[in-house]
């Protein structure tokens, strides 16, 4: 039932719907908390900074409104352009058909304000007007995508051969002249029937009718209805505060609602923020700081101590979470409950004094009730909600696990996909969900460089006699949230996110280092081998290995050089130069994965490889196709003609080795012998190995 249970979750979280809001509201953290920052230092309850605000430094009271104000004057358009941008990011679509999705749904967002003898209400750009945002903006880009596969619709054979971005510029007229005309008569029908002016008041007629209800029976069911309302838009992604703020100001001052005050919502209640933030961010320091969560919660501190909750909302996530659903409206019920009854029963004052939203917690409890009681009620009420939040958090960090590493599964088959059809993966620059991961995890890779968290396995080499001759060495990366990251996937984000340096000094280091341990205690000839892309030979690889090679007294004869069969296909002067070079100074040159055809024979008469490890796939297959058999017997012959040797990967059976030796191949590597270990056993293997012969 658990099981069942986290798969539905996991199944809700990874809708695209839950994907494209999250990425937009996420996208605005740094616009929000500018806003917020502006506001908690402009309203600094300080006597004497207030005075300097007023007066020598109202130039920077000007500067504060501006940031705090302003910005939030167009939250709703900044809203719409984030949003239907992940929506075409998330599609996959190019830059331009994205800005496509976000000229149309501004243009729809518009057209549905509220316009007065030819003048603007700018109220539907600011905050209360996000509900609008979020659900116009999202029809209208599923609209648009509808349109497009229309080919007469968008006049697609009148801009066969027009380049640039007037393809999609023309493409976009009749859609967008469709779009606009249906968003404006829906405009008008909603307005007429609820009598409101703009589709963003809707909203606003709607939750007025509802506390006038509740405030005509008694306050506390209209403050629960409140908490309530807000926590769920909150969920949703949209600003419950900011949406109800209209309603918020109209029933403080009707008759019902004479106890209950948005003040006391934002001391007692939204304590941190939304959903009583800080009772999650304190129980992810005190209990999961370890966790990613919990060093996500590190970088919330400050914001979270002025109440603004977005790092937490759109990092965790809250939003559309569904595990975190229930104590993200629970614990706000359970605050609002715990201080009206302490306030009804004269435990703590009744609310008396205006605070700021910004204003710490601790601090507002005891500036709005006047008394110490206040900070005390805020206490317990912090502490209550911890308790309530830990399981669900916990529940959440095993979810999250799970989702990162379904995502690192789908990167890792595209991936694999490339590597088959020999095509240059692009996943750094792609816009949806594999191209967030990969990002990611380069951001990650770098990190892991950095504290040496990569290492390095060894897979031992036997020949025909049983002598271990060495090794292959095996990059790993066993990372905290994925697991194990499949090796070529970290050879890529190398490349393509500009580290490859780093991760070659790292590697070649690291076996460098090995070598020498080795032959401090195993005092024979033996070798182990590295492998590089023709990308590691087009930099400065050379001086890495030198520089290692003395550092640690090792031969060339001693470090050997693994190229792919693909990379060698790709060679140009420069790689082959290297090569030759690489060659000269004593180090073998082994030809990786030789056999699937993507090379010409005729690199092996280039005297530049001495030896060659056939594909796994051959092997793999060996004992029921004769094919392949002919194939290894060919490779095998070939090389002895041209001086070189063979290698069989992938050996798991006695059988399999028994065949190859007679097709001539007389060194193998698999699982018969050992799987990839630890440089401690690899010595132990070496040792073993050597005295039977």
């Amino acid at each position: 039932m658990r099981d069942l249970l986290r798969q539905k979750l996991f199944e809700f979280e990874n809708t695209f719907f839950s994907k494209v809001i999250r990425r937009a509201l996420g996208m605005m953290i740094p616009f929000v908390l500018a806003a917020g920052i502006a506001s908690a230092i402009r309203d600094l309850p300080i006597p004497a900074f207030q005075s300097l605000l007023q007066g020598s430094l109202q130039w920077l009271y000007l500067i504060l409104n501006i940031i705090g104000g302003g910005f939030s004057a167009i939250f709703s358009l900044v809203l719409v352009i984030t949003l239907s941008y992940c929506f075409a990011m998330e599609k996959n679509e190019s830059f331009e058909y994205a800005m496509m999705y976000v000229i149309i749904s501004l243009g729809a967002f518009v057209s549905q304000l509220d316009w007065q003898d030819g003048k603007l209400n700018t109220v539907g750009l600011g905050t209360e007007g996000c509900f609008c945002a979020i659900f116009v903006t999202y029809l209208v880009c599923i609209a648009y995508g509808a349109l497009r596969k229309n080919k007469y619709i968008t006049l697609q054979r009148y801009t066969a051969g027009v380049g640039g971005i007037c393809a999609p510029a023309i493409q976009a007229l009749l859609p967008m002249a469709l779009i606009i005309f249906a968003v404006g008569i829906v405009n008008r029908i909603v307005c007429a029937w609820f009598h409101v002016e703009a589709l963003y008041e809707v909203m606003d007629y709607l939750m007025q009718r509802l506390f006038e209800i509740a405030s005509a029976h008694n306050s506390f069911l209209l403050g629960l209805i409140y908490i309530v309302a807000v926590q769920l838009l909150w969920f949703l992604g949209f600003h419950g505060s900011n949406v109800l703020n209209p309603v918020a100001q109209t029933v403080a001052f009707t008759d019902g609602a004479s106890f209950f005050l948005k003040n006391f919502s934002d001391t007692f209640v939204s304590m941190g923020g939304s959903g009583t933030a800080i009772c999650i961010w304190l129980a992810l320091i005190l209990f999961m700081r370890k966790k990613r969560s919990g060093k996500l919660a590190g970088v919330a501190t400050i914001p979270i101590l002025f109440n603004m909750n977005e790092i937490l909302m759109f990092g965790i996530p809250i939003i559309l979470n569904p595990v975190l659903f229930l104590p993200f409206v629970m614990t706000p019920v359970v605050m609002y409950m715990i201080s009206y009854t302490a306030v009804w029963l004269d435990f703590v004052p009744a609310v008396s004094n205006e605070v700021a939203w910004t204003m710490p917690p601790i601090l507002s409890g005891y500036v709005a009730t006047g008394s110490i009681r206040g900070a005390v009620l805020q206490i317990i009420c912090i502490a209550i909600g911890v308790g309530i939040y830990m399981p669900f958090l916990k529940l959440n960090e095993e979810l999250e696990t799970v989702r990162g590493q379904h995502q690192l599964s789908l990167l890792v088959e595209e991936l694999k996909e490339k590597e088959n059809d020999i095509e240059h993966p692009m996943f750094l620059l792609q816009g949806n969900s594999v191209g967030i991961i990969s990002r990611t995890l380069l951001q990650e890779l770098k990190s892991a460089i950095q504290k040496r968290e990569l290492y390095m396995l060894y897979q031992p080499q036997v020949d025909a006699d049983g002598k271990c001759v060495g090794a292959e060495a095996n990059l790993r990366w066993n990372h905290p949230v994925y697991g194990m990251i499949y090796p070529p996937l970290i050879i890529y984000l190398a490349e393509d996110g500009g580290i490859l340096p780093e991760l070659e000094d790292y590697i070649v280091d690291t076996v460098c280092h090995a070598i020498q341990k080795v032959k401090s205690r195993y005092h024979s000839t033996f070798k182990i081998s590295v492998n590089f892309t023709a990308h590691s030979l087009l930099g400065d690889i050379e001086s890495c290995i030198n520089n290692a090679m003395k550092k640690y007294d090792v031969r060339p004869q001693e470090l050997w050089i693994e190229i792919t069969e693909q990379d060698v296909l790709l060679q140009v002067d420069t790689v082959t130069e290297k090569m030759k070079r690489l060659r000269a100074a004593g180090h073998k040159l082994l030809i990786d994965d030789f056999g699937m055809g993507h090379t010409s024979l005729l690199y092996l008469n280039s005297h530049t490889f001495d030896i060659v490890k056939l594909d796994g796939s051959l092997v793999r297959d060996l004992l029921i196709n004769e094919t392949n058999q002919t194939i290894v017997r060919s490779i095998v012959e070939l090389t002895d003609k041209l001086g070189m040797s063979v290698i069989a990967e992938f050996v798991e059976t006695e059988e399999q080795k028994m065949v190859l030796e007679q097709l001539g191949c007389r060194c193998y590597q698999g699982h018969l012998y050992s799987k990839p270990v630890v440089l401690e056993s690899f010595i132990a293997f070496l040792n073993e190995h050597n005295q039977i012969s």
